[in-house]
């Protein structure tokens, strides 16, 4: 038997390099493969996208695309863990330098950069091609519409926002639970919020806020029990999460009534 082989059998979903997962009962073998089926979009390349993205990687996600327009910068180092100076120097762009991690990380699946602004335009193209969207964004605009979306074509996402050592997670079921607008009825006026750029952001923050929200993702993904619908709400230096048992509320403009303005070109 060559070496070759032995690698190849490691890789696959009871092999040896996800023997920690399928060990696990809340995952076993059979959830590995479901992880290994799955296609997930990672919208969003930054602080909590790429913490996200790597712990998908690391699970066997069988297929994941990334998402983004923008590139390395110098300031994204400390929060944004899949970047080094290299990518700096080389201005590469997140999705890119994301990518070409990734694959070093677990060649056995497949990576597809998308360098591109996310939009009313090709949102709907990019979750039909998921079984899931989990949210890297840094603005309650593309939210709303990454929910018109994941609600319109009936695919799960897992909402996720982190300011300083703040965040807050919520896994959205189109037709189960509640989607974003039954909380949040419209974004924020444009200036209202304030942003990481001015507020800050504790990179271990972001970590937190993407370990819950891959959590979430491999759930749903696997076909775990739902335990309810909670906004879960988290404040990691002061070591808490508080979850809130939210309910999906029946004239929901987006959910209940579908009517998706958000999709609608700008």
């Amino acid at each position: 038997m060559t070496s070759d082989n032995n690698e190849d059998k490691a890789a696959r979903p009871g092999g040896a390099r996800y023997a920690r997962h399928s060990s696990l009962g809340l995952i076993g073998a059979a959830g590995q493969l479901k992880l290994a089926e799955s296609t997930v979009l990672v919208l969003g390349c930054g602080s909590i996208g790429s913490a996200q993205a790597m712990l998908l990687a690391r699970a066997g996600v069988g297929r994941l695309i990334l998402a983004d327009r923008d590139y390395v910068q110098l300031y994204n180092l400390p929060t944004q863990i899949l970047y080094d100076d290299y990518d700096v120097k080389a201005r590469a762009p997140k999705p890119e330098a994301a990518a070409r991690r990734l694959r070093a990380i677990n060649p056995g699946i497949t990576i597809e950069p998308v360098c591109a602004d996310i939009t009313s335009a090709n949102i709907a193209e990019l979750a039909a091609r998921a079984d899931l969207i989990v949210d890297g964004t840094d603005n309650f605009e593309t939210r709303f519409l990454i929910n018109d979306a994941a609600v319109k074509a009936g695919k799960p996402w897992v909402y996720g926002g982190v300011l300083g050592t703040d965040g807050m997670v919520l896994a959205v079921r189109p037709g189960q639970g509640p989607c974003l607008r039954c909380l949040f009825d419209l974004p924020p006026a444009e200036g209202r919020l304030p942003t990481c750029d001015a507020f800050g952001v504790l990179n271990a923050a972001a970590v937190w806020v993407s370990c819950l929200q891959v959590a979430e993702a491999i759930k749903i993904l696997i076909g775990a029990p739902q335990t309810g619908h909670k906004l879960h709400i988290l404040d990691i230096w002061g070591g808490t999460v508080s979850p809130v048992e939210t309910e999906r509320k029946p004239d929901c403009e987006c959910c209940g009534r579908r009517i998706f303005k958000f999709l609608e070109p700008a």
